[in-house]
Order: C-alpha cells, then structure tokens, then sequence
C-alpha cells in the first residue's frame, strides 16, 4: 500500500465536506472546529499555506503512518482472507494522508485518506476500517450486488462486527466504534445474523433484506 500526500484532494475534500453532514456526523464542523479561518473564498491559499508550514511535522506524520500499516497488514489481511476467501495482499491501495478529519474512501482507486493528528493506534484503525471496506465491497461485486444506501450501511456495520474479533483487536489496539449515530438501532439486528449466518454470502445477503426492510419503512 502507497502513502503519500495528496493536496489536491485536500481542496476537493474540503469543498465537498465543509458543509456535509452524513448519518449524524457534521462534518463541516469537525473542518471548522480543526481550521476556523478556512474559508470557501480562501480555502486554495489556506492549504498550499499549510502544507508548506508544517512540512516537517506532516512528512513525520507519514512516515509513521507506515509503521502503522507494517502493525497490521498480517494479521488484517490473514483475518479478511479467512472471511472472504481471497487474499487481497497484492491488492494496490493507496492511503493520502488529509489536513481535513473526514477520512472518504475512493472504492474505484481503492484510495483513501487518514485525519493527519489521529494518533498512532487511531491511523491503524482507520487503515483497517477503510481496507476491509475495500474487500466487503469487492465481495459484494463477485455476489452481483449493487451499491446503494442499504448496501453502504451494512458496510459501516460490518466494520464494528468483523474489526472487533479478538485477533484484529490484539493488532490495532482500538475498539471499532460506529461511526454514524443513525445507525446505532440497526446494529444490534445486524449483530444477531452474524451470529446466525457465520458464512459471508449468507450474512450478506440475510442482512441486506432485513437492512432493506428497515430503509422501506422509516
């Protein structure tokens, strides 16, 4: 997996978060909270600005950030092999480390960012959270099934179940929380199929029609 910085995106994340609130998460405040004179009139010159400012501790930032990707990289990789039934080793990723704490994945690159002031264990379990995305939705694309919002929550879901197994605990060192406050009512339902349908095209598919249901009716 490749880590690097990526300004660029920082500008288009910005613009397209700093007003984004998404499953309870205000995400423009966390960019304003984090950066209060960033503006949408000066938010080009606001990052260039910084980038160039702290460049020795960003540049420190990545470097450690790749030790947090050596800390997990076996045990994550065996663990999703194991689930899914495929080893997703020589998968190519890519990891931007972001100015902003909105961390969006990118499941056509299979890139993603990581909130710089995270800390150590924090940028593990983002690492792990966001690739084990990228295999969930890999494994639905073999199934047939489409994206959509029922599919992408299950994929939130999925994360607090399978990133909670003792093994990846032991690895990241880190609860896996959820994330989204609006899906706190479906976790619990979806946590009972896990333990009814240990196999994953099972757990998916039983999931989804239940995860459906609950989408139909609010």
């Amino acid at each position: 997996m490749k880590i690097q910085f990526n300004k660029q995106l920082d500008k288009e994340v910005y613009l397209a978060f700093c007003d984004a609130v998404v499953g309870g998460t205000d995400f423009g405040k966390k960019i304003r909270d984090e950066h209060p004179d960033i503006t949408k009139e000066n938010y080009s010159d606001y990052i260039d600005s910084f980038y160039a400012s702290e460049k020795e501790m960003l540049e420190n930032t990545l470097r450690d950030t790749e030790k947090c990707f050596d800390e997990i990289k076996d045990t994550l990789f065996s663990e999703l092999q194991k689930y899914f039934s495929k080893d997703y080793r020589e998968e190519k990723y890519t990891c931007y480390l972001s100015i902003f704490d909105c961390n969006p994945r990118y499941l056509e690159s299979k890139s993603f960012q990581v909130y710089y002031q995270r800390s150590h264990t924090m940028r593990k379990e983002v690492i792990a959270h966001e690739l084990t995305h990228f295999a969930f939705y890999d494994f639905c694309n073999e199934l047939g099934i489409k994206d959509s919002d029922a599919l992408w929550e299950l994929s939130e879901i999925f994360n607090v179940i399978f990133l909670n197994l003792p093994p990846l605990q032991e690895a990241i060192g880190a609860e896996e929380l959820l994330f989204y406050p609006d899906l706190k009512d479906k976790l619990e339902e979806i946590k009972q199929i896990w333990t009814k349908y240990p196999d994953a095209k099972y757990f998916i598919e039983a999931s989804l029609r239940r995860n459906l249901l609950f989408v139909h009716n609010e």
